[in-house]
């Protein structure tokens, strides 16, 4: 598992070698602009009166926000690197027309070209980038949540423990609801807005803006995907409560 931890790392740095760089951005902006969704949807006073939700939500962000941003991350083979070959996610050229479909898919439906950075996705092959994360982008979300919410309760026992005459003024969340909501979330909302942010607004809007000038292009960086993040964070809470996965007593 490690080496093809290892795979994926070397394939999504040669596509953007900023990419370690934007990993660690992706985890410090999934807590602060969830924490930031939640103090504008709850407000300050909401936000302590609920901060069972609060706590389990910034759990939940940093976990699937990160694979979201990994999984539909666009990727190339290192020049001379070998250990990609064979892998899934669009073969090398040569190999294109002895694999299956799926298997020509790239990982992210707007990347220029394959894997073997050579030669360019078919039409069909960029619609189905955007299906291919979903079975994964679901476990991930699944996986997120239960870490949350399931954080989340332990905490809630241990102050059930220490302090039994508190009274929590929120209703137990059902963590298997929210496990399936958050992985629908992540295969459809998180899938397209990290699609579209690593496929068309960094490479193609921000990086040929501001390349020549490396301070503005790593505040522009910055500003989408803070923006992305919280823009996030407030439709998956506002989809929370709307399915009333989040009450008061």
């Amino acid at each position: 598992m490690s080496k093809s931890i290892g795979v994926g790392y070397r394939a999504r740095v040669a596509a953007d070698p900023n990419f370690l760089v934007k990993s660690v951005l992706e985890v410090a902006l999934a807590a602060l602009t969830q924490m930031m969704a939640e103090v504008s949807r709850r407000g300050a006073k909401g936000c302590v009166t609920e901060i069972d939700f609060v706590v389990a939500g910034i759990l939940t962000a940093i976990v699937g926000k990160y694979y979201s941003s990994w999984r539909v991350a666009p990727t190339v083979t290192p020049e001379g690197d070998d250990n990609l070959a064979g892998t899934t996610s669009a073969q090398r050229g040569s190999k294109q027309n002895d694999i299956g479909f799926w298997s020509k898919v790239p990982t992210n439906a707007f990347q220029p070209y394959h894997l073997d950075g050579k030669t360019r996705p078919t039409v069909a092959e960029r619609f189905g980038a955007l299906f291919a994360p979903i079975p994964t982008l679901f476990r991930a979300g699944v996986i997120a949540s239960a870490i949350g919410y399931g954080m989340t309760s332990l905490l809630i026992s241990l102050r059930t423990l220490l302090v039994p005459d508190y009274i929590s003024p929120t209703v137990n969340v059902n963590i298997v609801h929210a496990c399936v909501y958050t992985g629908a979330f992540m295969s459809f909302v998180s899938n397209i807005r990290y699609q579209l942010l690593q496929g068309i607004i960094e490479p193609h809007i921000v990086d040929r803006l501001f390349r020549r000038w490396p301070l503005l292009q790593a505040a522009a960086t910055f500003g989408v995907r803070f923006a992305n993040g919280l823009l996030g964070s407030m439709i998956a809470i506002a989809g929370m409560k709307y399915f009333g996965l989040q009450k008061l007593k």
